[in-house]
């Protein structure tokens, strides 16, 4: 998984593609274990650049599992006129 990845971020020349990974088996987003990892992850992001996951640059892991509506919310306003969902 890792793998593919790194080939999706190596092939991504114009920062085009945007990933998320979605560890489901932690807390619900919001919940104040998850939130203690994700200021881990972007502490760890800040310093090194890397996720501390995926170890790639590119991915973006999150803790919970996903809030659909805010997902679909931003991809709607950085796509206005297109069709997400």
């Amino acid at each position: 998984f890792q793998g593919a990845m790194n080939e999706v971020s190596q092939l991504d020349h114009k920062a085009l593609i945007e990933m998320h990974n979605y560890l489901t088996s932690a807390y619900e987003e919001g919940d104040a274990r998850s939130m203690l990892i994700g200021v881990i992850q972007a502490l760890h992001h800040a310093l090194s650049g890397v996720d501390i996951v995926s170890h790639t640059s590119i991915v973006q892991t999150h803790f919970g599992r996903p809030n659909w509506r805010k997902v679909f919310a931003r991809l709607a306003s950085i796509h206005p006129g297109a069709s997400c969902g």
